[in-house]
């Protein structure tokens, strides 16, 4: 009896265990950007698919004179009502432009701000002279976005931009830039175009440019991405170049808080928010993270984290993929090949990449990002290959999913799955590259005993359904595997409709 009852106690804790190990199976895509629902690979190599830049790049260049010679995001782009809209960064201030097919762009005279008496696109204006911006402690535009869940029509459209004070003096004073009081300064719209400022210190909990925020699609809830700075000393003493670091290296860092409505933020006093995003020991000598746009994608949260390589001799910024299941813990992917590289020699974005303030934008089976480049380096580099200041914007796609693939050769690989409920398993899908190759897909028990075999797949598509030899129901167990066999293909995600 006492044998009976400790088998019986044995097999209870093995199966919460396994429950506990176990993941849901849904309609949200299983992507391959970490390892998380992955039980075990062999013979398999994960790869990062950079993104593909246009042909008609730049898309939108500083072609007026208040433009100057730049035209960044430092801003947004998003479709409203089937028009494209961009907020961007220009010399006067935030400019706008508006475009059908987010090629071919139109810069309307809005009458809002005019230079030597002509109507411009300006929409919020810089500090001029002795003219004060036209947003309290305005200095540099964030981004833009409409806000769906608003109720007042006023507010639709809200605005964040780096709000700056000079020469300042008392308890806000932002201890990474002293004399100075920084932080997220907010403004509203009815229609993306007449601003007004709601609270030019929102949150001081971040200091600095290149801040995005994010907004869940399934909480609603607000997360701001923004500048804090923090050395590690285990990261240097891994670098162990003291001299280098004393004198050009600033320890840029991502930060972050949230919000349930851009307004009031969980944090507001200066650099207290926590650190979501940093170099580490596998990062080169003098790595900062410069930002990181984040957006939710299907079942994970996907960071493009701007790396920048802060070197005297070879300064540059690109994009890196990060990977994260709250929005708050991120880890960048892979062999960190970058995901949007600065530009080769003659390229219109040679040396800086910095992202719009907004997820992608799907355009037919592609997500495109747009992206502004620039033609010459950051600080502190002092080399002769400086470049020429000037600065466009363009867009970069991939197909939808195919941020990373597991792939294999012709020599096989097996990938299986973490254990989920086998009442999850019902119409099967896979983005998958096997037109010149196979993808093999079985269903396991706890054994790792197969009990279903699906169909071979022999062709490539975006959602490409896996057909099983014979029914997957009424078989006596309760988790269940897949394996999935590659053979000279690749492997995108799968998901169950």
């Amino acid at each position: 009896m006492r044998f009976i009852l400790f088998i019986a106690v044995c097999s209870s804790i093995s199966a919460q265990v396994f429950a506990v190990d176990a993941f849901n199976l849904s309609d949200k895509h299983q992507l391959f950007l970490d390892d998380t629902n992955i039980a075990s690979m062999d013979n398999i190599k994960r790869t990062i698919h950079p993104a593909q830049k246009s042909p008609q790049n730049p898309v939108l260049k500083p072609e007026e004179e208040w433009e100057g010679p730049v035209a960044l995001l430092y801003g947004s782009v998003i479709e409203h009502k089937g028009v494209y809209r961009m907020w961007y960064y220009s010399t006067l201030g935030t400019s706008y432009a508006e475009s059908i097919d987010g090629v071919h762009w139109n810069k309307p005279n809005l009458g809002l701000f005019k230079v030597d008496g002509h109507d411009t696109n300006v929409v919020v204006q810089k500090a001029v002279g002795e003219s004060p911006a036209s947003l309290p402690h305005y200095y540099e535009l964030f981004g833009v976005y409409k806000d769906e869940h608003e109720v007042d029509p006023a507010r639709r459209f809200k605005l964040g931009y780096l709000s700056l004070q000079k020469k300042y003096e008392g308890p806000r004073e932002d201890p990474f830039h002293r004399t100075q009081r920084r932080g997220l300064g907010v403004a509203v719209s009815p229609d993306g175009f007449t601003w007004t400022s709601v609270d030019p210190w929102a949150t001081e909990a971040i200091c600095d440019g290149a801040t995005h925020w994010m907004q869940d699609p399934d909480t609603h809830k607000i997360r701001i991405y923004g500048r804090s700075k923090y050395k590690d000393p285990e990261v240097l003493k891994a670098w162990g170049d003291d001299d280098y670091i004393t004198k050009y290296y600033w320890g840029r860092v991502v930060a972050s808080t949230s919000s349930d409505d851009f307004i009031h933020w969980e944090l507001k006093d200066p650099a207290t928010a926590p650190i979501v995003m940093a170099p580490d020991a596998e990062d080169e000598l003098g790595t900062e993270i410069y930002g990181m746009a984040v957006f939710k994608y299907e079942s994970i949260y996907i960071g493009l984290a701007q790396r920048f390589h802060n070197r005297p001799g070879d300064a540059f910024l690109d994009v890196q993929l990060a990977v994260s299941h709250d929005g708050v813990q991120f880890k960048r992917v892979g062999d960190r090949t970058p995901f949007i590289a600065c530009g080769d020699v003659g390229e219109w974005d040679r040396f800086r990449t910095s992202l719009a303030n907004n997820p992608p934008i799907a355009v037919g089976d592609n997500l495109r990002f747009y992206y502004s480049g620039r033609l010459y380096r950051h600080g502190p580099y002092k080399g002769p290959d400086y470049g020429v200041v000037s600065g466009a914007i363009g867009f970069a796609e991939i197909k939808r999913d195919r941020f990373v693939s597991l792939g294999a050769s012709y020599d096989g690989g097996t990938v299986v799955t973490k254990p989920f409920m086998v009442s999850e398993l019902k119409d099967l899908h896979i983005n998958a590259k096997a037109d010149f190759g196979t993808v093999r897909v079985e269903l396991l028990n706890q054994k790792m005993e197969v009990l279903k075999t699906a169909k071979p797949i022999q062709q490539e598509g975006l959602a490409i359904p896996v057909l099983w030899e014979s029914a997957t129901d009424n078989l006596e167990t309760e988790f269940v595997h897949l394996r999935f066999t590659l053979e000279n293909a690749l492997l995108y995600s799968y998901w169950v409709e």
